[in-house]
């Protein structure tokens, strides 16, 4: 009895310590592993888009700090120059808790780089950003990151003047500004209330000039400058005065017979098949949508020009009637009562059907397809932001790409898009604005206006 009471004895404190020992190594490991937890190597991250070469007097700095684990604790931003550290961010996160996520997962920081608050001089320096975590490691120093960017400051503008301009400019009208500036800069040009007119340097000349096309509608010219903006986003202006003349206005009424729908809503549904209800509705659809969908296409595309004058001397009129003219107010009428209102934009020619359809001006075809309401449409870049259209053509010759010269063929009239009859529909455009073709029909009125200020 004795000695099965001492085995019984010995065995349970065998197990006892067996017991003990998992436990101790159970939280050990558990220990262990919320120490390596607590004590992630894991740096936070910075992404920031790339600055550009020179800075301005005022430049805003987005960037983005994140951390996944422990979570953000410190971020901090200077800038450092001649020795000298200037601090623009200097954030600390309140610790959340002990144990997992501390700090924020992400931040986006928003900074502006003001040189005159900051003390900074035009020249070379670096902006620091530096951002720590709420990991233990280090003993509680947490991980870091620190990201150094070589700026380069400039705070002085160009310095532009204008040099001559228009007293007047009709609505629709065109027009030109000659300007000179003190440095070469990425873009310069003419701002005419909201409308940018890019900049071109005068061939044998030591200044700049900018075509300017007036809205039909303008009333009223609220802001007028030339403008010079340097690498760094330094602005120079020269404001100036122009005074607007009215525009006679012309009315028309437009007559919608069931004949016209039948032939057109056919054509425009191949192209626009989401078009539903009656044959007014659907033509209306096309009136409404559809033309100011096109007008922004060609606006868009109209706004980006060749710097180099490809155009000479006055631009061509194809022979042939005049049937409508620019800025017609149109009023369209179905079995006698309104149904639409909208404006002509550009000049309708009518000759003979399928007439021959030719360059007004040497110009680089930029649009060679069909657009809603203009039908197969041709338009022309002429250089230095003068553009001409060409619609309703029953075949179009040219491609894009291609080098036209004055009078090359570019196709041949017809009826496509929103044309009742056989003609052509040319429109005039200045930086992507509509503007009056009369004018650049006109010799006297382009020596007058435009060459003579490049004289």
């Amino acid at each position: 009895m004795g000695l099965l009471s001492a085995s019984k004895s010995s065995r349970a404190k065998s197990g006892g310590s067996a017991i003990f020992i998992a436990v101790i190594l159970f939280i050990f490991v558990i220990a262990a592993a919320l120490l390596f937890y607590v004590n992630e190597r894991e740096q936070p991250t910075i992404n920031l888009s790339p600055l550009p070469p020179l800075l301005s007097a005022l430049k805003e700095l987005q960037f983005e700090a994140a951390d996944q684990k422990s979570g953000l604790r410190h971020v901090q931003v200077s800038v450092v120059q001649n020795n000298k550290s200037s601090v623009v961010v200097d954030k600390i996160f309140p610790r959340r808790g002990w144990i997992g996520q501390a700090g924020p997962r992400e931040m986006v920081f928003t900074v502006t780089l003001d040189t005159v608050r900051l003390g900074l001089a035009d020249g070379p320096a670096e902006v620091v950003i530096n951002a720590r975590d709420y990991s233990f490691w280090r003993f509680g120093a947490g991980n870091e990151i620190q990201v150094i960017l070589p700026v380069e400051f400039d705070t002085h503008p160009p310095k532009v003047t204008k040099l001559d301009s228009p007293r007047y400019i009709k609505q629709g009208g065109s027009g030109i500004v000659t300007y000179k500036m003190d440095e070469d800069v990425p873009r310069h040009g003419v701002i005419i209330n909201a409308d940018f007119h890019p900049g071109f340097a005068v061939e044998g000349k030591d200044m700049y000039a900018a075509m300017i096309g007036l809205p039909f509608d303008t009333e009223k010219i609220t802001s007028l400058y030339v403008l010079a903006e340097d690498v760094a986003g330094n602005q120079g202006k020269a404001p100036f005065g122009m005074i607007v003349k009215k525009r006679a206005l012309k009315r028309d009424t437009i007559d919608i017979p069931d004949s016209f729908l039948e032939l057109k809503i056919p054509e425009f549904s191949q192209y626009y098949p989401e078009m539903t209800g009656s044959n007014v509705e659907q033509y209306l659809y096309v009136n409404n949508k559809v033309r100011a969908e096109n007008n922004i296409k060609f606006r868009e595309l109209c706004s980006h020009s060749v710097p180099e004058k490809l155009w000479s001397g006055k631009f061509g009129r194809m022979p042939g009637a005049g049937k409508a003219s620019f800025a017609d107010h149109r009023t369209y009428m179905y079995k006698g009562k309104k149904i639409d209102n909208q404006v002509h934009l550009g000049n309708d020619i009518a000759s003979v059907r399928q007439a021959p359809v030719k360059a007004a001006n040497k110009g680089k075809v930029v649009y060679a397809d069909y657009r809603g309401i203009y039908g197969n449409t041709v338009v022309l870049d002429h250089g230095t932001g003068v553009f001409s259209l060409y619609s309703h053509m029953s075949q179009i010759s040219v491609a894009p790409g291609e080098i036209i010269a004055k009078n090359g063929l570019l196709g041949a009239t017809g009826t496509t898009g929103m044309a009742g009859g056989d003609h052509l529909h040319y429109s005039m455009l200045v930086n992507g604005i509509m503007v009056d073709p009369l004018e650049w029909w006109d010799g006297s009125w382009l020596d007058l206006h435009i060459e003579s200020y490049l004289k």
